[in-house]
């Protein structure tokens, strides 16, 4: 089979896809915020929706292929859709299993649900198997076993009499199972890993206790072994962090077992039920991490074992007897699936983002929520093919293959803004990282004429963000840069780890958590977060609000604290935080608010700048400094409640302030501050949902310039490690651009001075019995959400009311276009925000 690119027809003559008809090409492929390009090998096929699971039938030519919102019975061969059955709910992660017919996991009603396949339908076999998520499905002698997420433990099912048999509890937020011909045995894997004892180091992950490292992150995982007889767990084994996807090999008594966060494949023996080895899935020259291996297949003669690697796109191919990986197959948008035919000829691999987003409603516009899933199959290649496809592999990652010599950087003595090698000099020794909250790029800046912008979108324009504006004018305009997160759950992870987890990919924590504030250690990544590279490069840190948990405060109250402050109160006493990850703790500033809008971001820039004042003083000032300033989340236009323009306001004169003194401080000559918000949640921007405002601010600055290169967080990491003199946190800022262009070595010193908004501060939404109509409507309906963590309202209801807001009822709202998609984060949909 040969190297398949996704197809382009500009001239439009391919058919418009459907849910009910997949495609074999897709029109308009974008371009991905890591810099990775995607070229699946074989034969494609593309789903509207996501893919979760893929296996195939009784034949080498049928294929069950598990959507968001379907399961399809599908000849691959003629890309002819047998069955299509819509799910009356959401699918199990990873949900679909054939044995004499397609199975099932789902969640139906909030409750996991085993369904199978008869008479072209789908029908319960077993109800209220606990609450969502349900797991993958496993089967055998007549037995399925399902892991239900949310509950650690796992759902045992008789298929002959659909009865539940019963329940067994497994390991923290179980994930895949596998089952033995006769039924007697069971494995399943456990994303959280062991059951904490009371010597552990531990953290919360939701309700449970997760054994953490002295760095916050999920530190263990296991496989259980389950007694289907007997109904109970007969062994904890373990393996290595986040264990996903698994296959066993029984006539050779192997289970082997796909750790997503620690790029490696635990073998079990399956008869001393002991591990036997470990191995590294390291395919390229240089070692990274974000490999990320999702799930595993072995062939019949256990000879082979492939795993899909959704961290690059492609599927590893290993020889179980060196242990060797003997090359690498081209895949869709993270990898997640694998299955083997029955003649062991053809392997089916299926990617959960596939081709990426495409349009809604209108071709020309795309939208982040309009996923396009892909199974693409692949004869088992030769030798020389699979040559050919791991070079294809290497270039679509910009790594060169392992055993491939690359010419090591030149280490040089003469300091630069941004070193060409982490550990050369830099001019910068003081980093300042501001983290805002989902806007665009458009939003703020697309009234700024020498920038790609649309004025027609700009919402939070020159009289709300005066100090952005003038930041970005007078400093660098970057209008090509992107969010890779699509909401907070990811947002966090990718603006602070370079990375994501399987665990908030899928996502795995609903009904567990909502990971964007340290809460829950399962979400971290391996190479953990910038603090930690700081800390461990002997560089010292400050934390203000970032990954330090919630503050609860009353939104009623916010005016009366923007009134206190207006009269010159004093808060830097006022607040006491303490980071869910305790080692943070250290190093936290615990005075400075965790996440809440309902406190004033304009008096978190007057704590930060208390002890900015205190390291004037000392003449010592942190090495990395963070602060999140999340007031621009706004609540919409809940009554009484702050307006979202004022609530803008008040976020950009937080940023003014604080540049302001930084810039007049003896710090400033070996400064530089780093501004972005943690995603762009799908709000309104010309040309792609996903760009954001960002802005770069110091003496090394190429004043007034504009710099298009494409950039996203992972580039605002690079550039901070370059100036730190750490290493990579993943591979995806290994490969991704630094901001060295918008930078020079001859530095000015000028300092800036802050802006008063004319836009006002104190103005609140009207009453709900002062409005009508549409305006009435959107004020009720902000005043349901929840604001006390970012993202739990619905991000396209709030998007709308936020834009009649501040345009006016009668303004029709844009259609939203997504042109540049993330392969590794993927926005929650509204209906799924718990």
């Amino acid at each position: 089979m040969k190297l398949t690119a996704l197809l382009l027809s500009a001239c439009g003559l391919l058919p418009a896809q459907t849910v009910e008809r997949p495609l074999r090409a897709v029109t308009d492929p974008g371009v991905i915020t890591t810099r990775q390009t995607i070229t699946p090998a074989g034969v494609p096929t593309v789903f509207k929706g996501k893919v979760w699971g893929v296996t195939f039938g009784k034949s080498a030519d049928e294929l069950w292929i598990l959507s968001a919102s379907q399961l399809y019975q599908m000849n691959w061969r003629t890309n002819e859709v047998v069955s299509n059955v819509p799910l009356s709910g959401s699918p199990g992660l990873l949900g679909v299993a054939y044995r004499d017919r397609a199975y099932v996991s789902a969640v139906v009603r909030q409750k996991s649900t085993l369904l199978a396949f008869e008479n072209g339908a789908l029908t319960p076999i077993a109800r209220d198997l606990g609450v969502l998520n349900a797991g993958g499905v496993a089967l055998g002698g007549g037995m399925a076993v399902v892991p239900i997420t949310s509950e650690n433990k796992a759902a045992v099912i008789d298929l002959q009499s659909g009865k539940t048999r019963g329940f067994v509890p497994t390991g923290i937020a179980p994930f895949a199972a596998v089952a033995n011909s006769s039924g007697t045995f069971a494995y399943v894997s456990n994303w959280g890993g062991r059951i904490a004892g009371e010597k552990d180091l531990t953290a919360k992950a939701g309700a449970d206790r997760v054994v953490v490292n002295a760095q916050g992150i999920a530190s263990t995982g296991t496989v259980t072994r389950i007694d289907l007889k007997t109904l109970l767990p007969t062994h904890t084994i373990p393996a290595e962090l986040h264990p996903n996807g698994l296959a066993w090999h029984e006539p050779s008594s192997r289970l082997y077992v796909a750790n997503n966060n620690r790029d490696s494949v635990t073998v079990i023996d399956t008869d001393s039920n002991a591990v036997v080895r470990t191995l590294r899935i390291a395919p390229f020259s240089t070692e990274v991490s974000g490999v990320a291996p999702t799930a595993v297949a072995v062939s019949g003669d256990g000879a082979t074992l492939f795993v899909a690697c959704g961290g690059i796109n492609a599927v590893a191919v290993v020889d179980t007897k060196t242990f060797k990986i003997q090359g690498l197959i081209p895949a869709g948008w993270y990898a997640n699936a694998l299955s083997l035919s029955p003649d062991g000829k053809w392997l089916a691999i299926g990617s959960l983002l596939g081709a990426g987003s495409g349009p809604n409603a209108d071709p020309k516009q795309r939208y982040v929520h309009a996923n396009r899933g892909m199974v693409n199959v692949v004869e088992i290649p030769d030798a020389a093919q699979l040559l050919r496809y791991s070079v294809a592999v290497s270039e679509n990652n910009r790594l060169p293959l392992a055993g491939t010599t690359v010419p090591a950087l030149q280490a040089s003595k003469v300091a630069k803004a941004v070193p060409v090698r982490a550990g050369d000099p830099s001019l910068i020794e003081h980093v300042v990282y501001i983290v805002k909250e989902n806007r665009t790029y458009d939003q703020l800046f697309g009234d700024i004429s020498k920038g790609n912008g649309e004025p027609a979108y700009t919402m939070f324009g020159r009289d709300v963000t005066p100090n952005q504006h003038r930041l970005a004018e007078d400093f660098v305009l970057l209008d090509n840069f992107y969010a890779t997160g699509g909401n907070s759950a990811d947002g966090h992870q990718w603006v602070t780890q370079a990375n994501e987890v399987a665990y908030t990919m899928w996502p795995g924590y609903q009904n567990r958590s909502y990971p964007f504030d340290g809460n829950d250690p399962i979400a971290i990544a391996q190479g953990g977060t910038i603090w930690d590279a700081a800390i461990k490069g002997g560089k010292t840190v400050r934390i203000y609000g970032e990954y330090a948990g919630l503050t609860h405060a009353d939104p009623i109250k916010r005016g009366a604290l923007l009134a206190r402050w207006k009269g010159g109160a004093d808060f830097t006493s006022e607040f006491s935080n303490t980071a869910p990850i305790e080692h943070m703790n250290a190093f936290l500033a615990h005075n400075y608010p965790g996440y809440t809008t309902a406190i004033p971001d304009v008096i978190r820039a007057q704590i930060f700048l208390k002890d900015l004042a205190q390291w004037e003083r000392d003449g010592k000032m942190p090495n990395l400094a963070i602060a999140a300033l999340p007031s621009d989340h706004t609540y919409g236009t809940s009554p009484g409640l702050s307006s979202p323009k004022a609530m803008a306001a008040d976020n950009d004169l937080a940023v003014g302030l604080i540049v302001e003194a930084l810039t007049k401080s003896r710090f400033w000559p070996k400064t530089a501050i780093f501004i972005v918000e943690d995603d762009a949640q799908g709000a309104v921007d010309h040309v792609d949902g996903h760009r954001t405002a960002a802005l770069v601010v110091s003496p090394y600055i190429r004043r007034g310039a504009v710099d298009s290169t494409f950039y996203s967080n992972q580039s605002m990491l690079k550039t901070m490690e370059l100036m730190l003199g750490l290493a990579p946190l993943s591979m995806f800022d290994l490969i991704a651009n630094d901001m060295r262009a918008g930078f020079t070595d001859t530095p000015s010193l000028a300092s800036f001075a802050h802006l008063e908004p004319k836009q006002d501060l104190m103005e609140v939404n009207p009453r709900a019995k002062a409005l009508s109509g549409a305006a009435r409507s959107g004020a009720l309906a902000s005043a349901k959400m929840r604001w006390d963590v970012p993202d739990a309202a619905p991000s396209e209801r709030l998007n709308r009311i936020l834009w009649h807001a501040v345009k006016g009822w009668e303004v029709k709202y844009p259609k939203v276009r997504q042109a540049v998609f993330s392969p590794y984060a993927v926005d929650v949909e509204d209906q799924d925000r718990k």
